[in-house]
């Protein structure tokens, strides 16, 4: 009797990986060169996990990135990977407001934008928009 093993090909092993590394395996949330349209990425880093302000380093973060746009004005915002949906809400609901800053979390991510002499509506559209990439990343 012959038998015929087959090795399985790259696009086999690319399925496996990806349904045994889940969430935890996946890239992190990259910010967009522009943004509702009026606003340009002009600077991007990652930060330390333990660097956040102490209300968010207790739920233990998994990456932290900011970035910095310009358009009507100026905005940095900064995007907390976290565990699960349940750290951004509560989050959410405990956050200490702050002039100028609005946070917001959508599923496992928690967003803080502040901005420097821009138009509300402006820094409205960036939020929402951000808001939109953080729920179809997660």
């Amino acid at each position: 009797m012959n038998k015929t093993y087959r090795r399985p090909g790259a696009l086999g092993l690319l399925l496996l990986l990806a349904t045994c590394c889940g969430r935890h395996g996946s890239a992190p949330f990259s910010f967009p060169p522009e943004l509702a349209g009026a606003w340009k990425l002009t600077g991007v880093e990652e930060r330390a996990t333990g660097s956040g302000p102490e209300a968010m380093r207790r739920f233990g973060p998994r990456r932290i990135r900011r970035a910095v746009y310009e358009g009507a004005g100026k905005v940095d915002a900064t995007v907390y990977e976290l565990a699960s949906d349940a750290g951004g809400l509560e989050l959410e609901q405990t956050w200490k407001p702050a002039a100028d800053t609005v946070a917001f979390h959508r599923g496992r991510y928690f967003a803080v934008v502040h901005w420097e002499a821009a138009d509300r509506s402006a820094v409205s559209n960036f939020a929402r928009e951000l808001g939109k990439l953080l729920a179809a990343s997660d």
